[in-house]
């Protein structure tokens, strides 16, 4: 870098560089950090966490919030009074989830709810109002086929597949039960089910921000590149007019 650069009518190039790459670089450190966001929010264990209002972190229309997987939630409603069964294993054993959708205060939704598990179907569906403190889980995601679609057995915990059975909308995700109250439908029969363990963090979590970040810096190196030539050939351009000019 010689002294002609540093000319005013220089100045604007140089500007023009530090702005971009300033822009660049800072955009990059964005993605970068939410890139870490994702990744620390898959790692979160949240099952022994106080319990929230599950209207404070969901609501019967909005989208599962993907940030509070097992995030213990309270709330009371009243029972649909369909159970539905989930084909489960248990500690190698063959069985069902028993799933009863329940009506939650103050909404039109009905939350399914997992109130335990049994080697058998049939047992009697609860009535009645209730309050429920459970594990916040997604609907899982998976295509499994349900062999007949007209019984209460089900192949997974889909949502979507429960919205055929139970005669009301229903929250985009389910409660594992840990307490159940008053539902008059012995639910102490049932073997409790544990809250589902944290799974171990995707390498493809939050991939997306961390390539936004890398090309962010590709532009922001490519700026410093364009400066560079720009320099060194307004450099040539001014040698080339005090060769041609007479002494």
């Amino acid at each position: 870098m010689r002294a002609p650069l540093l000319r005013p009518k220089f100045w604007p190039g140089h500007l023009a560089m530090l702005v971009a790459t300033a822009i660049a670089v800072g955009l990059g450190l964005w993605q970068l950090s939410a890139w870490h966001g994702h990744r620390a929010a898959a790692e979160r264990d949240l099952v022994n966490q106080p319990a929230k209002p599950l209207s404070s972190v969901m609501t019967g229309d909005s989208a599962f919030p993907g940030d509070d997987v097992g995030q213990p939630v309270s709330f009371s409603g009243r029972w649909t009074g369909q159970n539905l069964y989930v084909d489960r294993d248990q500690h190698g054993r063959r069985g069902y989830w028993v799933v009863t959708a329940l009506v939650v205060d103050g909404t039109s939704s009905a939350m399914p709810v997992v109130r335990g598990w049994l080697p058998h179907t049939g047992v009697p569906a609860p009535s009645g109002t209730t309050s429920v403190t459970g594990w916040l889980e997604p609907s899982d995601g998976d295509d499994a086929i349900d062999d007949d679609p007209h019984d209460d057995v089900l192949p997974s915990m889909r949502v979507a597949s429960m919205v055929e059975h139970v005669p009301t909308d229903l929250y985009s995700g389910y409660v594992v039960g840990k307490t159940v109250t008053a539902d008059g439908a012995g639910t102490t029969a049932l073997t409790r089910v544990a809250p589902p363990s944290t799974p171990g963090v995707s390498a493809f979590t939050g991939l997306r921000n961390l390539f936004y970040a890398v090309e962010w810096w590709v532009f922001g190196a490519f700026a410093v590149f364009i400066w560079v030539r720009w320099c060194r050939d307004s450099l040539a351009a001014d040698d080339e007019v005090l060769e041609e000019t007479p002494a």
